[in-house]
């Protein structure tokens, strides 16, 4: 037996168990029956991939389990006791599954091979001991540091201000989150611009406040004074100003962590050994003269931007008319000259000036980090859940009006993946999981696009329980809910007034639910998607155009010198592959569009502007890559008619076979070449052309 082929059909076998062994669990605490659905399936994959293999023993387990499932599904109702009987079955489809390997007929070559190279680890990497780190040097630039003081001032001040709270209210968790959260953004920022020693004094600060935020205590008094210290310290560090108590900052630390040992808090492993606190702690990494920043109204930086764009309207206006001057000037190749370089000058000048202008008016995405987090947290405590947020590419600016357009949507995001998404600690300990939930956000900004990608590890959404809720509140009928496909019935939390949650509040959306992001991304020209996978997680895509007046003309003609041409639609996450595979498709008289990997293509796919004659694409990407993709469109019924061909560096006889059971059309090899794309195109365009 085919040892790679038995190794793809146990890491495939160890997906569909674990997803039937969770939902189970799930079903043994609530009873539901409604979400048999997804074991069911999972074992019907399971099975099926059991018979490509052969495997007797598993197809039969896979049969008695699914009869059990069924039975289950007549009762009505799912006692502990029934549901903890089919995972014993489950158990045994895992031993049967583990045996599988043993079967192979180089297992125990393998197995000795696996030996000698474990060996050969434990002799070559040995640990090392004490290797101190290496501290790369680096410049920051001026304008670098004028951001992080600006940055530092603001971060300080709600420090300050958050500290006083606490100085008068020491059990006020909202000051204690807010002095967290913004000595977290400062540890990342004075770590970008160089300052390690306030780096590792807001890193203290982050550390004591972690361990008071999971205890939800009160600020003590040895706690408040290591944080004003503290907060004294980065001021010092920050204005390059001496600190006469900063050499007090070790003792005041192991005060505080004294006082939280007393309170049954355990102390770091790094308390006993802290580093003393440097006496001078590179004031000169932020020089002693700081530039003044002014803040300027969003009305008066677009009454700047209004000019600009008339001083440029305006410039062409004048050069048309120098142009008909030409023939008076053509005899003096001087004069002529001074004219080209006096306009060249006056171009490059008010092009900068626009620039500039709409550069002030973008934001770092991550400024948000800490209004976001907070709104994690709150929820998190109103749910009795735990949760983590991170965000992704946080540098990425984002205009300003962008911003407050996603804003409101993205809270109600984050709130939706705690309230629906986020198990309760004891539920997601019961499947495996971190207590503590993650969800991420993620920013891009590319070709007129700002996209953002909200993702979260929970229990995912239930397209049986959305169209039962659906019929409960008479959105769908029972015939309409029995005929639809999961897909279509994931999009109906996008339905005014549906909700699953078990309590209507203020996180659940008072009844809104998710309508109300719908609504605000589509009336600003957006469209939003989603993806999910039961117990695995969630994810929401929000692309969001970005209005460029400049842009506006640069594909309209040829759109319509090709109004009947067939459309080919381009994924490669490479942006230069992207370029060249555009041009040779051009080239063929056809129009492109394209996407930089599954998820984007899906997105044009689903929002229903785009509906391409072929696909080109590519295998290796990030977030969806093209097996995803392909066996999403091959199983779509609106999408599974359009030719799908992988352009991919995998030239191995596995990956054309798995290509050619997802439904791939074709398969090419990169690069694409001219007489491979003229082939594709004379077999699944010829009729469209």
């Amino acid at each position: 037996m085919d040892r790679d082929k038995l190794q793809t059909f146990v890491m495939a076998a160890e997906d569909d168990l674990a997803s039937v062994r969770s939902s189970l669990l799930i079903i043994a605490q609530s009873g539901d029956p409604v979400e048999l659905s997804v074991p069911r399936g999972a074992l019907a994959r399971l099975r099926s991939n059991a018979k490509e293999n052969e495997l007797t023993i598993v197809i039969d387990l896979c049969k008695e389990c699914d009869e059990a499932l069924e039975h289950l599904l007549a009762s009505g109702k799912v006692s502990p006791g029934a549901a903890y009987a089919v995972l014993d079955i489950v158990a045994r489809i895992e031993a049967a599954v583990w045996d599988v390997p043993i079967q192979a007929e180089d297992f125990l070559t393998d197995v000795g091979d696996f030996i000698d190279r474990s060996f050969d680890v434990l002799i070559v990497d040995k640990p090392s001991v004490n290797t101190p780190e290496a501290v790369e040097d680096f410049e920051i630039d001026e304008e670098t540091l004028d951001i992080f003081r600006s940055e530092a001032d603001d971060l300080l001040s709600n420090i300050a201000e958050n500290l006083g709270i606490l100085s008068a209210r020491a059990d006020d968790q909202n000051a204690l989150w807010e002095v967290r959260r913004n000595a977290h953004t400062f540890k990342g920022a004075a770590g970008i611009v160089g300052l390690k020693d306030a780096s590792e004094v807001a890193h203290r600060m982050e550390d004591l406040l972690d361990k008071l935020v999971e205890m939800s205590s009160a600020a003590g008094p040895e706690v408040l004074t290591f944080l004003i210290a503290s907060s004294k310290k980065l001021t010092a560090i920050t204005t390059a100003k001496d600190d006469e108590n900063g050499a007090e900052l070790d003792t005041l630390y192991r005060n505080a962590l004294a006082a939280l040992s007393s309170s049954g808090i355990k102390l770091p492993a790094h308390a006993a050994q802290l580093p003393p606190e440097p006496a001078n702690p590179r004031p000169d990494a932020v020089r002693s003269t700081t530039t003044p920043i002014v803040r300027v109204s969003l009305e008066r930086l677009d009454e700047l931007i209004k000019i600009s764009n008339s001083l440029i309207v305006n410039r062409s206006a004048i050069e048309e008319r120098i142009s008909g001057l030409e023939p008076l000037i053509e005899g003096s190749r001087e004069t002529a000259k001074k004219f080209k370089d006096l306009f060249d000058a006056q171009r490059w000048l008010t092009d900068e000036i626009q620039a500039k202008l709409l550069q002030i008016r973008m934001v770092k995405f991550g400024t948000l980090e800490t209004r976001l987090s907070r709104n994690v947290h709150v929820t998190c405590t109103d749910e009795a859940k735990k949760a983590v947020l991170e965000i992704e590419n946080g540098e990425v600016e984002i205009d300003t009006q962008v911003i407050d357009t996603l804003i409101e949507p993205l809270l109600h995001l984050l709130k939706n993946s705690v309230v629906h998404g986020i198990e309760d600690p004891e539920t997601r300990r019961l499947l495996g999981k971190p207590e503590r939930g993650r969800i991420t956000v993620k920013v891009e900004s590319a070709d007129g696009i700002v996209t953002l990608i909200t993702s979260d590890d929970g229990a995912g959404i239930s397209p049986a329980k959305l169209k039962e809720k659906a019929v409960r509140s008479g959105i769908i009928t029972e015939h309409q809910a029995m005929s639809m496909n999961d897909r279509d019935a994931i999009y109906l939390i996008f339905d005014r007034g549906l909700t699953t949650a078990e309590k209507i509040d203020l996180n659940a959306g008072r009844g809104v639910g998710m309508s109300i992001v719908k609504e605000a991304i589509e009336s600003r020209g957006g469209t939003v998607s989603v993806l999910t996978e039961p117990q695995r997680g969630t994810t929401f895509i929000i692309n969001l155009p970005i209005a460029n007046t400049r842009s506006e003309v640069v594909t309209a003609p040829e759109a319509e010198a090709l109004p009947q041409a067939p459309l080919v639609l381009i994924v490669d996450d490479s942006a230069s592959i992207r370029r060249q595979s555009t041009k040779m498709v051009e080239q063929a008289g056809l129009r492109v569009i394209t996407a930089n990997n599954g998820a984007e293509a899906l997105e044009l796919l689903l929002n229903g502007d785009w509906e391409p004659n072929l696909i080109l694409s590519d295998v290796e990407m990030p977030q969806i890559d093209g097996w995803g993709f392909l066996e999403y469109v091959k199983t779509d019924e609106n999408f599974g008619h359009i030719p799908v061909v992988m352009v991919t560096s995998l030239d191995a006889a596995e990956h054309r076979n798995r290509a050619a059971s997802l439904g791939a059309n074709d398969y090419l090899i990169k690069p694409l070449r001219d007489a491979d794309l003229t082939r594709v195109i004379d077999t699944f365009l010829n009729t469209a052309a």
